[in-house]
């Protein structure tokens, strides 16, 4: 019961501290990565409310698993942090119990929670990144919503174009009115003038309607083929009002079929992932052995006396065979061997672009797969680090831990950055580049649980002052 309790305590003071951060990174990471960074596809283009709202809610999911690491590291810095500044850790210790029995429910907890973000990764995240990648492909794809300006003709509309002299401040009401019809594809035969109207849209904002008053419409006749005819010259019309529908159908947002950005890394689990990554590596290798196979066969058979299967060449001397030649076969031999060249180096460079290409593609998908996997250990091994710091440093709440946590997620942070971009580099092996910073940090975390369970105060500034004090004097008296 006992034991029961103090477990119930030390999650208690965990899980606020873990929830409140992990809201916070989010929502942090949400404005820079998001907000901050795709604001200019979004303004003037008159999105519905909730496509933007489904955009920013698919975005917001995609953001929590990277700050979940973050969250892990400061709540465990702050919770055991509180438990040592109310000497709550020190009564644990004093009935007996090791650090590692106190920790063990949050533990259980982290454990619980990495694999729970693994399966979120593999077949949650896919999911939500295919959603995003359309709809935002989508937005960036929709055209900005109509912007008429005073004294300027505007023709992004199709088959139109209108000029407005002076419009009103609630933007609605305008004046001296002049409209270019050209949807009969016949040149600019439809005119028309308004003294004053008014610009809506239709509910579904399929259409833009304008209501025109005290003007004409001008309309000249064509025949078939497009030229004026000499029967009806002009057509005039008069009107009081007159309503005019123009067709914004390229103005609204046209979704893209979803299956179209199912190939991309991020759609995919990890067994998706191995399956593409071991046919293109399949693809890599049959571009290689055919690269080889036409060097024998075709560049080097050629331009030398290759020994097929050996891997040698032999030595031949051409000086007495060219001797023979006339300057005309001279000339044509010549120019033989340059295309044979040219070829060979134009084929040489495309299967490099190509083989370089796939290759990236292949480090590319093994830098994802091995991401789904990451971040799970990387709560776990965060935690050992930060749980011991709270229990050396002694404080909780905003202060010291939220400076202490920040300066190792970035540590983390950065390391991740870079050596996922020599991963994608393929400068070293792509797992290699992944797990390194994790085995940075897991002697870190093996060296704070060991000296917080010996209850070492590697934080304690008086120790430190004590010992360098101490090494001067013996520094003086020897």
């Amino acid at each position: 019961m006992f034991l029961k309790k103090l477990h119930t305590l030390t999650l208690k003071s965990f899980l606020p501290p873990f929830t409140i951060t992990l809201f916070v990174s989010v929502f942090l990471f949400f404005l820079v990565e998001i907000v901050i960074t795709y604001l200019d596809e979004f303004i003037g283009k008159g999105l519905n409310t909730f496509d933007l709202l489904k955009l920013f809610g698919y975005a917001w999911i995609a953001i929590v698993p990277q700050c979940i690491p973050l969250a892990v590291l400061l709540g465990s810095i702050m919770s055991f942090g509180n438990l040592a500044e109310n000497y709550e850790l020190a009564a644990m210790k004093s009935s007996g119990l090791s650090l590692f029995k106190i920790i063990k429910p949050v533990f259980v907890f982290i454990i619980v929670l990495a694999g729970m973000t693994f399966m979120f990764n593999n077949f949650v995240l896919p999911v939500v990144h295919l959603k995003f990648q359309s709809l935002l492909y989508d937005i960036r794809q929709k055209k900005p919503t109509v912007n008429i300006k005073d004294g300027i003709f505007y023709n992004k509309i199709d088959n139109y174009t209108l000029r407005v002299g002076k419009k009103s401040n609630d933007k609605d009401t305008l004046k001296d009115i002049y409209i270019y019809d050209h949807s009969d594809r016949q040149g600019n035969n439809i005119q028309m003038y308004a003294k004053t109207g008014k610009l809506t849209t239709t509910a579904d904002t399929s259409a833009l309607v304008l209501i025109l008053r005290d003007g004409n419409r001008y309309k000249e006749e064509m025949n078939a083929s497009g030229v004026p005819s000499q029967k009806k010259p002009l057509s005039q019309l008069n009107f009081k009002q007159l309503q005019v529908n123009i067709e914004l159908v390229d103005f609204k947002m046209k979704r893209t079929d979803e299956n179209q950005f199912k190939g991309n890394e991020e759609m995919m689990n990890i067994w998706q992932i191995d399956s593409v990554a071991d046919s293109t590596t399949r693809l890599l290798s049959k571009r290689i052995n055919e690269l080889k196979r036409q060097s024998e066969q075709f560049f080097y058979g050629r331009t030398s006396s290759y020994v097929f299967g050996t891997n040698k060449y032999k030595t031949v001397s051409i000086k007495k065979f060219y001797d023979t030649l006339n300057q005309v076969d001279h000339a044509r031999c010549y120019e033989n061997a340059m295309n044979i060249t040219r070829s060979g180096a134009s084929y040489i460079d495309a299967a490099e672009v190509n083989m370089k290409s796939e290759k990236q593609t292949v480090n590319q998908l093994n830098v994802e797969w091995h991401k789904k996997i990451v971040v799970s250990f990387a709560c776990i091994i965060l935690f050992f680090v930060g749980a011991p710091l709270g229990a050396i440093i002694k404080k909780g709440g905003l202060g010291l831990p939220v400076v202490v946590s920040v300066f190792f997620f970035l540590a983390y942070f950065i390391l991740t950055e870079a050596y996922t971009s020599v991963a994608y580099d393929g400068t070293i092996p792509v797992w290699q580049a992944m797990w390194t910073p994790l085995v940075i940090f897991l002697p870190i975390s093996v060296f704070l649980t060991y000296k917080a369970a010996k209850d070492s105060a590697i934080f304690d500034v008086t120790g430190y002052y004590i010992w360098i004090s101490k090494l001067f004097k013996n520094k003086k008296s020897a």
